[in-house]
């Protein structure tokens, strides 16, 4: 890589920078509808976990913006701490829902399912060696 040459962009850079993007914003919209109906149905600790899902939703994308915009190194390993603590929130918040009878948290389970099957491939990604290496391409060209 002494050649002044950065490597180009990793396949599917763009696309699932976009991905992240419109993620994060149904996250938001379905943990804010969760939050609501756990807050309201007195699910005080899950509601908890969900506005925790809020702030990593939240944090998520604006290290996407790190990582989109500004080639960042840091903001590409903060992205791949979000969306992994969000595996982990989210895995844990499904399995501690699951049994509830309620049909409106029973909905949120199943989103949140959905969810778990979008950002668990997001978190591969992201999390994969070639981006690391393109950003250091960048600075070192």
């Amino acid at each position: 890589m002494g050649s002044g040459l950065s490597q180009s962009k990793p396949r599917g850079f763009n696309v699932l920078t976009r991905v992240v993007y419109v993620h994060q914003a149904f996250s938001l919209v379905v943990l804010v509808s969760g939050l609501s109906s756990l807050l309201a149905k007195g699910h005080g600790l899950h509601a908890l976990s969900t506005a925790a899902g809020l702030l990593i939703a939240v944090a998520t994308a604006a290290a996407m913006f790190g990582v989109a915009k500004q080639k960042s190194l840091p903001a590409l390993a903060w992205l791949r701490v979000f969306l992994w603590a969000a595996v982990v929130r989210g895995s844990l918040s499904v399995l501690t829902l699951f049994g509830t009878g309620d049909a409106a948290i029973a909905g949120f389970v199943r989103s949140m399912i959905l969810n778990e099957g979008i950002l668990i491939p997001l978190a591969i990604y992201w999390s994969r060696a070639v981006h690391g290496r393109y950003f250091a391409s960048l600075r070192a060209g």
